[in-house]
């Protein structure tokens, strides 16, 4: 009997110290197993760290080159500006009519022309509504001028440049009652048709054409209207 016993507790014994080394084999495996993955995130991080570098050093230079090209935009826009302020002034200097001097009687104030020049300088820029208020400004102050005329007609093309198409045409035609034979009377009949035909209205379009060719024949306007009635 005592060797029965003897006999168990050795065989329990040896059962055990079998099932803890196979229990430590298995940590051992799960060990490297944790190990592999780790380094394996390890690399895949580093990767990515790289990477993320790299894409931010191509975010700040591709930045700093568009600041340089906006830089150089900006400039060669400036340079543009001051060539456009200089044609604007030759413009200017051409647009003076002839006839401001034909008739010592209507002669211009040097503030009167200051306005004038002011709301034709604001026209060219594309400030319409600026170069309206000024033209009607000048109006008031020098309504005899002959300049008169030519900023009736600037506030008519003002208002074209506005899109408010039919503002143009009823200053056009105060233009007409006002200076029937007046010089800026061919550019607005032919303004006046172009409007129409902007607007569709063709046979009121070719009727503005029609008495441009019949009273002004030899005009520019004339030859332009020609080639809008082909």
């Amino acid at each position: 009997m005592r060797v029965a016993l003897i006999l168990l507790f050795f065989v329990t014994l040896s059962h055990l110290n079998c099932l803890s080394g196979r229990r430590w084999r298995n940590y051992g495996w799960e060990l490297d197993s944790l190990r592999y993955y780790t380094i394996a995130m390890d690399s895949l991080l580093s990767s990515q760290n790289v990477k993320m570098e790299m894409m931010r050093t191509d975010f700040y230079t591709k930045t700093d080159e568009l600041a340089k090209r906006m830089e150089m935009l900006n400039t060669r826009l400036t340079e543009i500006e001051s060539q456009m302020t200089g044609m604007n002034v030759k413009l200017t200097t051409v647009q003076k009519p002839a006839a401001d001097t034909t008739d010592p009687t209507k002669k211009v104030s040097p503030e009167a022309r200051l306005l004038y020049e002011a709301a034709y300088m604001n026209y060219v820029k594309g400030k319409y509504a600026d170069a309206i208020e000024g033209f009607r400004t000048f109006i008031k102050t020098a309504p005899e001028s002959a300049l008169a005329e030519n900023a009736l007609y600037w506030i008519g093309e003002s208002y074209a440049g506005l899109g408010k198409r039919q503002d143009a045409v009823d200053t056009f035609k105060e233009l007409f009652t006002k200076y029937p034979t007046g010089s800026r009377r061919p550019a607005a009949l032919y303004k006046t048709g172009i409007i129409y035909e902007e607007a569709k209205d063709l046979k009121t379009a070719r009727a503005f054409y029609e008495q441009l060719i019949k009273e002004y024949p030899d005009s520019n306007e004339a030859a332009l209207a020609k080639t809008r009635l082909k």
